[in-house]
């Protein structure tokens, strides 16, 4: 139900869901900020700021409007401590500082601060952030809106519904969310207007917003999905995975057949993010889709739900072409599902050698004792030896009897030994387990010449080769991002590939490894003329960044 007419609320520190979103997390942070702190702490940080400390507080003792003009600019300071207190000085004054900070949301450095400083003024704030709604700055029109938003000023509306109209799309977009928000009388009809917009921000904003209407939108998001461009089916997708409801889900799992790649991308996240396990058997299907993207999604979404789809999984492995074969392993590999170990062992031995690499890796990352044996004789074959050399490695100590029993197989026994060699830890412990209770003879002078650790990156550049093959890349990123230190160079090349799913591949490799060194190159990207090289890149970033 929405909130009475004239309303204020505190700022809500988790959304509908029970959960923090990304901006929200960052006004939450700002609240926190705000909490009393004792004065004695704040000033033992250091010199500097006991300074800018002192000299806030000078100014927050002249009051008013001519207070707030002094601290205002401390809202840009990069220490935390110092902002801190600006906003918990500005907090004090009220009413008079709203006018400043509300000007101060069209600065990047200290829009957040003046955001979190705004938010727990709370009422007395609410006159001229109504008022800003019409600045001239698109940034504080967005920023007001936002802050209206969380503050659930329902008296607002007619301001919001006016910015649905404001030049900048920006703005037009978080007029939606805002309207979306307090729902109310004819809030449906508004944001249904501009599912149509020449903005593709403004268009998508509006047709996710429409899920905070639940099932009151499910006949509009019903029709735009059937008269809609590819772009605005796929919007209407997300959206009705949102509703969630019975009809809704439906509707998205009839998309599964869509002639839209995006289309049939966005269902099966869609499904998989909603845990429908009745979509379960449909989206076991889309592991054979031609586009290898809406296989990567339904692999996503399996790999939610394994109980769901087990018994179509199952039926994949034992007999399905080599592409299902690749993507069940993927799905038995995502999900941990130990009940499909026996089946990858059999797959291990498979014609193809993409189904055994798949399913070897699957067994890496499962870790399930009962895959030893079939990990060590792997080591014969050179097709996924690299695969179960790093499995055996990271089963550690489980593994060392195995490894140190000899079959008179030059070969295999080589590679028994080199996997003991860079085992580390798990090599040592082992070791001293077999001396002190094995019996053979052989297995005890193995162990005790099992000293010393290799690192080898032989295994690294076939690897990082494999990122651009259309059927197992995404598994060679996979296995690329978990061989350690010997594969970032490969990967630190790789991205001077002729071929973008090669660099876009090796950008999320390095992302994954949280590698120092992928940060300065990456940044080097974000000009990079592929848009999905681009978008690889600031995700990579983000990641590295701690964002």
């Amino acid at each position: 139900m929405p909130p009475k007419r004239n309303t204020v609320r505190s700022v809500p520190l988790t959304g509908r869901r029970g959960f923090l979103t990304r901006r929200h997390g960052v006004f939450a942070l700002a609240v926190l900020l705000l909490l009393p702190v004792p004065a004695r702490a704040v000033a033992d940080a250091g010199a500097r700021d006991s300074r800018a400390i002192s000299a806030i507080d000078a100014a927050a003792s002249m009051g008013g409007e001519a207070a707030a003009s002094a601290i205002v600019p401390y809202l840009r300071e990069r220490d935390l401590a110092i902002r801190n207190h600006a906003m918990r000085r500005l907090v004090e004054i009220g009413e008079p500082a709203v006018g400043l900070l509300l000007s101060a949301l069209s600065d990047e450095s200290a829009r957040w601060s003046a955001s979190g400083a705004l938010l727990n003024i709370g009422a007395p704030a609410v006159r001229k952030t109504v008022l800003a709604v019409r600045d001239p700055n698109p940034a504080v029109r967005r920023g007001a809106l936002f802050i209206l938003q969380q503050l659930e000023v329902v008296s607002a509306a007619p301001s919001i519904q006016g910015a649905l109209s404001d030049p900048d799309p920006t703005v037009q977009a978080q007029a939606i969310r805002t309207m979306a928000h307090f729902r109310g009388e004819g809030a449906l009809r508004l944001i249904l207007t501009k599912v149509e917009s020449p903005s593709t921000a403004v268009r998508d904003v509006a047709i996710d917003s429409l899920a905070r209407f639940g099932s009151e939108a499910v006949p509009s998001l019903r029709s735009l999905y059937r008269q809609g461009s590819e772009e605005t089916r796929a919007a209407a997708v997300r959206s009705l995975g949102a509703v969630g409801t019975g009809d809704a889900l439906g509707l998205v799992r009839s998309s599964l057949k869509d002639r839209s790649v995006l289309v049939r991308y966005y269902a099966c996240r869609t499904l998989g993010e909603a845990g429908d396990a009745g979509s379960g058997p449909a989206l076991v299907e889309m592991l054979s889709d031609p586009d290898p993207t809406v296989r990567e999604a339904a692999v996503e979404a399996c790999a939610r739900m394994p109980e769901a789809v087990q018994e179509q999984l199952f039926e994949l492995l034992r007999r399905g072409t080599v592409t299902q074969k690749i993507e069940a392993a993927n799905v038995a590999r995502k999900a941990l599902h130990r009940p499909a170990v026996p089946l990858l062992i059999a797959a291990m031995r498979d014609p193809s050698h993409e189904v055994c690499l798949s399913a070897a890796a699957a067994l890496m990352v499962i870790a399930d004792p009962s895959s030893l044996e079939a990990l060590v004789n792997g080591l014969g074959d050179a097709k996924i030896r690299w695969v179960c050399v790093v499995a055996l490695r990271q089963q550690g100590k489980a593994s060392v009897p195995h490894l140190l029993r000899r079959t008179g197989d030059p070969e295999l026994d080589y590679w028994k030994q080199h996997v003991l060699d860079g085992m580390g830890e798990g090599a040592v412990e082992g070791c001293v387990d077999e001396l002190a209770k094995g019996k053979d003879t052989g297995a005890k002078n193995v162990a005790l010449c099992t000293l010393q650790q290799i690192r080898d990156a032989r295994a690294a550049y076939p690897v990082v080769r494999m990122m651009g093959d259309p059927q197992v890349g995404r598994l060679a990123v996979f296995l690329a991002s978990k061989m350690g230190e010997v594969a970032v160079e490969p990967l630190l090349l790789s991205l001077r590939d002729d071929d973008p799913v090669i660099r876009a591949r090796a950008v999320e490799a390095l992302a994954e490894m949280r590698s120092v060194r992928a940060e300065a190159p990456l940044r080097g990207m974000l000009g990079d003329p592929d848009p999905m090289v681009r978008d690889a890149v600031e995700k990579g970033l983000d990641v590295l960044t701690g964002k």
